[in-house]
């Protein structure tokens, strides 16, 4: 099937006689109160039944930012809703005609493993595109994100997360290490161990390189958490049902650099992602206790639910050792996060006010949105400890500053950005972008700072 998707924004002679069939479908406008309005679709009769070709006739007056023209691609993925070739045809002025094409594409995602009645992902070939390479790269790392936070706990152990990263990076350029329990303990990652111990299922620790010989290079961390029932300071039951989606850092992470090496970016990057999980047991690590990280700092165990900021404190500081150009991370690291911003906007912290506008600059006109939050110095009483360096949890107050500041202590003052995705890590309803579940956020807001830092 062909279907031709005519981008219209006035109603007027001149665009309305380049329509194909316009004298013929003339009723179906009022019938259909069109007015070229963004959003505003409808299918044009087919005047000719021998051609295998259906019309869409889409508005879009009023669409101006990138995250309206995918949604708008989204909606016309949604309603067109089967396997077919699209041309799209511009006869608006000003169109965004890559974040449409993006739009349709990422509208064909779904999850039904777990379902009995099982229907495959739509498959849409956009027509005469110059763009559908690198877009159905950037999808396939998102969509690969989207199906690991889906995943339920049971199956996602730290095996199958490891299997599926195998299976991500085949024949791509990445070189692949996984560490196991025994070597987390020898490289003193006190937090990783910590967090860990109160599982039957052993931690792993996860690093992917790529293009180690490119002049700059890039660290990124990413959260491992595959499921935090809090510790032994557990989380409520509706705390909880949405707490496979605390490895989303990790996933962004590897969706990152698969991303990069698709598209052969001149930049080198390095994936570091502990993998564990945060039980409540008798073996489990309790308030009070104290851990030694891997820089030789102690943090006090205040709250078992403020596991993240552990192991990637432990994370940061072996990646430091490496000494690259910037240092990166990302994180479902507090609900703070997503109090102060909502759930559809990333939170982002640097130490850097330079590399901090690098990376919003990077992602101005993006369909992910980010907003900085201040390291504020003074806070750093809040997490100062009697009996050890700090301790990991500063009370409920600017929660997501003070988990930041925790981090900042295991940077070694390389300039760094931290990006909590908290909120938009997953989404709480369906939408023509978002299914429930799932958003793969992270992944071009990082991909596109990536992008700009290799001409810097």
């Amino acid at each position: 099937m062909k279907v031709e998707v005519i981008l219209i924004d006035a109603i007027d002679e001149e665009s309305l006689t380049s329509i194909k069939n316009y004298e013929e479908n003339k009723n179906l406008f009022e019938i259909n109160q069109f007015e070229a309005k963004k959003n505003q679709m409808f299918f044009l009769a087919n005047v000719d039944s021998s051609e295998n070709i259906s019309t869409l006739l889409v508005g879009t007056k009023g669409c101006d930012t990138a995250h309206e023209f995918v949604n708008l691609g989204a909606l016309i993925g949604k309603k067109i809703g089967q396997d077919c070739e699209i041309k799209l045809v511009p006869i608006s002025k000003n169109l965004d005609m890559y974040s449409i094409e993006f739009g349709i594409c990422i509208s064909s995602y779904s999850f039904d493993n777990f379902k009995s009645d099982k229907k495959p992902r739509l498959n849409f070939t956009i027509l005469d595109s110059d763009n559908s390479e690198e877009i159905q790269n950037k999808v396939d790392s998102i969509f690969w994100v989207r199906d690991m936070v889906n995943y339920p706990a049971i199956t996602k152990s730290p095996e199958f997360f490891e299997q599926k990263v195998k299976e991500l990076i085949k024949d791509l350029n990445i070189k692949f290490n996984s560490y196991d329990e025994k070597w987390i303990k020898e490289n003193n990652m006190g937090g990783v161990i910590g967090v860990a111990q109160g599982s039957e299922r052993s931690p792993k620790f996860l690093i992917g390189e790529y293009n180690p010989k490119a002049k700059k290079q890039i660290a990124l961390i990413g959260k491992g958490v595959l499921f935090d029932s809090g510790g032994l300071s557990l989380k409520s039951p509706s705390g909880m049902e949405t707490m496979k989606t605390d490895m989303a850092g990790a996933a962004t992470a590897w969706g990152v650099i698969a991303l990069v090496a698709k598209q052969g970016l001149n930049i080198g990057l390095k994936v570091y992602t502990p993998i564990v999980e945060n039980m409540p047991s008798g073996t489990a690590i309790r308030p009070g206790d104290i851990l030694n990280m891997r820089n030789g700092k102690t943090i006090e165990v205040m709250n078992t639910d403020a596991e993240g900021r552990l192991i990637m404190a432990d994370a940061l500081a072996y990646a430091s050792e490496s000494k690259p150009d910037i240092l990166c991370d990302v994180a479902t690291l507090t609900g703070a996060a997503y109090v102060a911003l909502g759930v559809e906007i990333g939170a982002v912290f640097s130490n850097n006010n330079e590399t901090l506008n690098n990376f919003l600059n990077a992602n101005t006109d993006s369909f992910e949105s980010y907003h900085s939050l201040p390291l504020e110095q003074n806070y750093k009483s809040l997490i100062k400890s009697n009996i050890a360096d700090m301790k990991n949890s500063g009370g409920r107050f600017g929660g997501a500053i003070t988990a930041a500041l925790l981090l900042e202590e295991f940077v070694d003052e390389l300039d760094w950005i931290h990006l909590d995705i908290a909120g938009p890590a997953r989404s709480r309803s369906n939408n023509s972008i978002y299914s429930e579940g799932g958003t793969g956020f992270g992944v071009i807001g990082y991909f596109n700072f990536i992008f700009n830092e290799m001409g810097r």
